[in-house]
């Protein structure tokens, strides 16, 4: 697994570079690795929407179950798989390809945090071997993190999930006032894509 994640990373690194090459750009070599990435990755996103969205129908009829057999956990799990069996819904759906998608982003962000950023490399106001002066890029990754949730809808279909719809925003602050800002520019052009993709998931299936 660890010699996988290595292998990903000297890809990703070479993609960086060879991309920098052509745009004469780090920061923008980011972006486009970035929406490369998410573009690769959309089939993945898609498929787990569309898990999300099987398992969201059936969740009167698992909650119909949990009352029935409360106090029976062996008969509760055996009439839920049968439930998933009867509409074909993988319970693990949703998670799969959500599991394969990070050790990519993970791989980008240890690839981004481990130096490769030129040390003179700049793009707008940022030097992106610093982190940013005028914490403009960790405000949008606060700002972003809580549009994403508030687009999710996790809080209306949670109400424990509310205070984390605040708190998570700014504790995405906080993580992001040191970091780099190539690092931060990588988290936020991700963040904005995967607000996007959300938002015409959700467009579609209206």
């Amino acid at each position: 697994m660890s010699y996988l994640y290595n292998l990903l990373k000297q890809f990703l690194a070479l993609l960086l570079t060879n991309t920098d090459k052509y745009v004469g750009n780090f920061g923008v070599s980011i972006i486009i690795v970035t929406i490369l990435i998410k573009i690769a990755l959309l089939p993945l996103t898609l498929k787990q929407d569309k898990s999300m969205k099987e398992m969201k129908k059936l969740q009167p009829e698992i909650e119909k179950i949990k009352e029935k057999y409360a106090n029976d956990k062996q008969m509760l799990n055996i009439k839920t798989m049968e439930l998933y069996k009867e509409h074909k819904v993988n319970p693990l759906g949703g998670c799969l390809p959500l599991l394969l998608q990070l050790p990519i982003l993970f791989a980008l962000f240890g690839v981004l945090k481990n130096g490769i950023i030129p040390k003179d490399s700049s793009f707008l106001w940022l030097k992106l071997s610093v982190p940013d002066p005028f914490y403009v890029l960790p405000v949008l990754n606060g700002a972003v993190s809580f549009l994403q949730q508030k687009l999710m809808g996790s809080a209306d279909s949670n109400p424990q999930m509310k205070n984390m719809m605040y708190i998570f925003p700014i504790m995405m602050i906080m993580f992001s006032l040191k970091m780099p800002s190539g690092l931060q520019l990588y988290w936020l052009t991700s963040s904005i894509l995967a607000v996007v993709q959300q938002y015409f998931i959700m467009k579609k299936g209206a």
